[in-house]
C-alpha cells in the first residue's frame, strides 16, 4: 500500500523539462547557461538551422529571436587553435512557418546585437533562445 502511495505521488512532482533536441554529437558545453524566453522557437528550427548553418568547428554559439512572424538564427563559431580559419558568424531569417516562405541569408554587418535583441532594418527580434554548443 506505501509503494503505491510513494508512486502515486512521485507521479504528482514535476520533473525536469525535456531538454532543447539537438543535432546527433552536439551538446549544451555547460560553460554558459542557456537562455529560454518566450515564444519557444520550434524544434525544426533548430536541426535545418544547423542544416544550413553546418557549424564546421567544434565550439560554437547558437541564438534565435523572435520577430513578429519570423525567426532569426544567428551562429557564432568560437575556433580553437588547431582549427583553420571559418566563416566565424551565419545568420539567417526564417518564415514563423516551417516552408511558408524560403529563407534568407542575412549579412552578419547588417545586424545590431544587443544583451536580449537583435535589430535588422528596422525591426526587433526578442532573443528566446541561447545555446553553448560543443560538437563531439
Amino acid at each position: 500500500m506505501l509503494n503505491v502511495l510513494m508512486i502515486c505521488l512521485l507521479a504528482l512532482v514535476p520533473g525536469e523539462a525535456t531538454p532543447p533536441l539537438e543535432p546527433v554529437g552536439v551538446r549544451d558545453s555547460g560553460t554558459i547557461t542557456a537562455f529560454r524566453g518566450d515564444p519557444a522557437p520550434p524544434d525544426w528550427l533548430r536541426l535545418d538551422s544547423h542544416v544550413l548553418a553546418d557549424p564546421d568547428c567544434r565550439h560554437y554559439g547558437y541564438e534565435v529571436y523572435a520577430g513578429e512572424a519570423q525567426w532569426l538564427v544567428r551562429y557564432v563559431m568560437f575556433p580553437e587553435a588547431r582549427e583553420e580559419f571559418r566563416e566565424i558568424e551565419q545568420v539567417f531569417l526564417f518564415p514563423g512557418e516551417r516552408g511558408k516562405a524560403r529563407i534568407e541569408r542575412i549579412a552578419p554587418a547588417e545586424l545590431q546585437i544587443e544583451p536580449l535583441a537583435a535589430r535588422w532594418k528596422g525591426q526587433v527580434f526578442q532573443l528566446v533562445d541561447r545555446r553553448d554548443l560543443i560538437r563531439e
